[in-house]
């Protein structure tokens, strides 16, 4: 890799969450974005928990900066929840 070059890669993991029954009841994607350079990388994942309609219930982003000998130099989270319309 030259000194300039970035690399990025995403995995997204979903699991359907389902009750005694095997009624679906919600569901969980993880979201991981990565972007890495010799100077670091960021990890960027988004944790997004819906219901069964798949309405948004919770979701929670870390994003954690890394310096090249893999050292964590940051981290942000941020926890969202929507706000009730009716």
């Amino acid at each position: 890799m030259a000194d300039d070059d970035i690399e990025i890669g995403e995995d997204i993991e979903v699991e359907v969450l389902v009750d005694e029954d095997n009624n679906i009841v919600g569901m969980v994607t993880d979201d991981i974005v990565v972007a890495s350079a010799p100077q670091g990388s960021i990890v960027d994942e988004t944790i997004d928990v819906m219901d069964a309609e798949g309405n948004l219930v919770v979701e929670d982003e870390i994003v954690t900066v890394y310096d090249e000998d893999a050292h964590v130099i940051g981290r942000s989270e941020t926890v969202t929840l929507p706000i009730d319309s009716e």
